[in-house]
């Protein structure tokens, strides 16, 4: 069949266009390993999963749903009527399963070790069983799709009769992998309840997945026949969609109401009408891929009507990738604080990245017979671009197809380069994260019934889990722990009780200013990351007499007044005797580190001595010990939650953990 590529230009452009994006996407992720993902992200150690996570990977393989789906319908419930589409259907899962792998080759780096999760399995990881089923089913999908590759080759004959006879089983062992990743992917998010949004987490995260997906993947094959039947100019089947989206009117509902009365059960449906932005985006997501679709979908107006099939398609496929983003990344930032808007080159690699899977899915449209019942032709004429004699070109006066992908690549990668450019620049300056100076609290401390350790709130906030009577009132500190308000309580007194008493001060207080017994570590230590000079050269002029004292710093007269060559800091300010911050030997003289590497340096190191003495019950050394970071309805204390802190205990996700 002749599909006229040589003269439609909406294909010609769009084309051009995708080349474009792999150009720009192939330089960047060429920038990404050989410089890291700091060039080419907005990702952080707060915010870890960004785009390539929540579009590539989890958007991906929901994308790839229709897949299965179609072949259930055709093979399994014996739907004959969409036979023709199962073909371009398992191509579309083919090649979105690849994107997956990609993605996740370009998030985690490393491609030549992917073995390594074949051979040192975690059993008990959700991501192992993942990873293993996207693997085997991408094999599956492979191995459904060979017989359209193959059989124009006279040879591949009995290869092609094997695997169609085997086309049941293969279907059905595809169901079963796919049926078990798309839910398990669901399952990953039950770890991470207390760093998601309430709205969209979920014990029922499994069957919520899986059933979104079947939802998805019927409006994915409905999608992309519609854009390739615009871009070849061809009649849609509009029949077969039809029956594809009343499909998935059956479906959204289920999802729908599982979901509410999941939160209501949970007592956290108030969290959709308390006016947050958290609330109209949550809103928003259902109206896209739930209340809008089955209206146009149902009502006796629009039911039936091509504009809405293509509009529910659309705002189907989208609404999901707006909820698998949401999991996967935005409602995280309700707890962690941090926003994130993803880098422009983040977004130009997943671009390119499925720019190139959309290439590859029109090349075979062009070359196979993927079209396995070809819709009918549009009422058009179409001038023809070879002589079908003598095949000689007499179309337009265009360049060759492989002309104007070699240029629109090029085009491309020059872009990306500018692209890289222009972010290393703005990365190069850093931007300040100031910290915040200790806050004193007073605070009850009751012991810990479920479990070691003890139970602290703050005296302002009343007792709730305490009881007053045996409750002492005790002063704290609420340190900062990362900006944007997040707060770690320091029990200032139990600390210095069990290191000593009053003559250990000088174990942590290591500097002090002028007439100050204990300077706090944010009076030095002033950027969350940035070293800090403190070294002030007024100060030590005027405190030593002047002009005239320059010679009791810089020794040698002749010498250039640096500070290299300065007399050392210690000569005059010796570090206390016994103190527990150990300087690194390429320290800078008179430059404070940034307070995240001085914290982490002074408390982890004391914490893991202690855990050494704890043996199985060793808790001070994880994160979780002192930064407890919940999601709670009240006011914070530590930004998140009212209550503070239980030591030792599994917690509950809303409370500060004592050290």
């Amino acid at each position: 069949m002749s599909l006229n590529t040589a003269t439609n230009r909406r294909l010609i452009t769009t084309k051009a266009t995708l080349w474009f994006l792999v150009g720009a996407a192939l330089v960047i992720a060429a920038v990404r390993y050989a410089l890291g993902l700091g060039r080419t992200t907005a990702l952080t150690d707060t915010t870890p999963w960004g785009m390539w996570i929540g579009f590539d990977v989890l958007s991906g393989v929901a994308l790839g749903a229709g897949g299965f789906v179609l072949a259930a319908t055709v093979y399994v419930f014996g739907r004959e009527r969409y036979h023709g589409v199962v073909r371009a259907a398992v191509l579309t899962a083919f090649l979105g399963y690849i994107g997956v792998i990609l993605g996740l080759v370009v998030d985690l780096g490393r491609p030549w070790n992917l073995w390594a999760i074949f051979i040192s399995q975690n059993l008990h990881s959700p991501l192992f069983e993942v990873a293993t089923c996207v693997v085997l089913y991408t094999t599956v999908l492979a191995l459904e799709f060979a017989p359209v590759g193959l059989e124009r080759f006279s040879w591949a004959q009995p290869i092609v009769r094997g695997l169609k006879k085997a086309v049941v089983p293969l279907v059905i062992l595809g169901i079963a992998l796919s049926t078990l990743h798309q839910s398990s992917l669901g399952s990953l998010f039950l770890l991470t309840e207390a760093r998601m949004h309430p709205l969209w987490y979920s014990p029922l995260q499994t069957p919520l997945f899986l059933i979104s997906a079947v939802a998805l993947g019927l409006a994915m094959v409905t999608l992309e026949g519609m854009i390739t039947s615009w871009l070849y100019k061809r009649e849609g089947e509009w029949s077969l969609f039809k029956g594809l989206t009343r499909a998935a009117t059956f479906v959204l509902p289920i999802y729908l109401v599982i979901r509410l009365v999941d939160l209501g059960v949970r007592g956290s449906l108030g969290y959709a009408v308390d006016g947050s932005w958290f609330a109209v985006l949550f809103w928003t997501e259902l109206a896209m891929c739930v209340f809008i679709p089955v209206l146009l979908l149902t009502l006796p107006r629009t039911r039936g009507r091509n504009w809405a099939i293509g509009w529910s398609a659309l705002l189907m496929v989208s609404g999901f990738i707006l909820h698998r983003a949401n999991v996967g990344g935005i409602s995280h930032m309700a707890v962690t604080g941090e926003a994130y808007v993803p880098a422009l080159t983040e977004l130009v690699i997943s671009m390119g990245l499925v720019s190139g899977l959309a290439l590859v899915f029109l090349f075979f449209i062009e070359k196979l017979n993927v079209w396995e019942e070809p819709p009918a032709e549009a009422d058009k004429f179409d001038r023809i671009a070879f002589d079908p004699v003598n095949q000689h070109y007499i179309g337009a006066p265009w360049f060759g197809g492989g002309q104007r992908a070699a240029v629109a690549l090029i085009a491309g990668a020059v872009v990306g380069l500018i692209m890289v450019e222009a972010q290393v620049a703005e990365r190069s300056v850093n931007q300040p994260s100031p910290v915040e100076a200790p806050r004193n609290v007073l605070l009850t401390r009751t012991a810990d019934i479920a479990g070691p350790g003890h139970v602290f709130e703050l005296a302002s906030l009343g007792t709730g889990g305490a009881t007053a009577a045996a409750a002492e009132l005790q002063r704290g500190l609420l340190i900062d722990s990362g900006g944007a308000g997040r707060y770690v309580l320091f029990e200032h007194g139990a600390h210095q009780d069990s290191l000593g008493g009053q003559q250990s001060c000088v174990l942590c207080h290591h500097r002090n200013v002028p007439l100050d017994l204990a300077t706090s570590c944010s009076h030095c230590h002033t950027d969350m990351y940035e070293p800090n000079d403190t070294f002030s050269h007024a100060g030590h002029e005027t405190a030593l007499g002047g002009r005239e004292s320059c010679a009791k710093c810089h020794l040698e007269s002749d010498a250039a007044k640096t500070r290299i060559a300065a007399k050392a800091c210690d000569d005059c300010h010796r570090p206390a005797a016994g103190t527990r911050v150990k300087a690194s030997p390429d320290a800078r003289i008179g430059v404070a580190p940034g307070y995240v590497d001085a914290m982490h340096g002074l408390c982890l190191d004391c914490h893991r001595q202690q855990d050494a003495t704890l043996a199985e019950n060793a808790y001070l050394g994880q994160c979780a010990t002192c930064h407890r970071h919940g999601f709670d309805d009240k006011e914070e204390l530590i930004r998140w939650s009212r209550e503070v802190a239980r030591a030792g205990g599994a917690g509950d996700g809303t409370k500060a953990m004592n050290r």
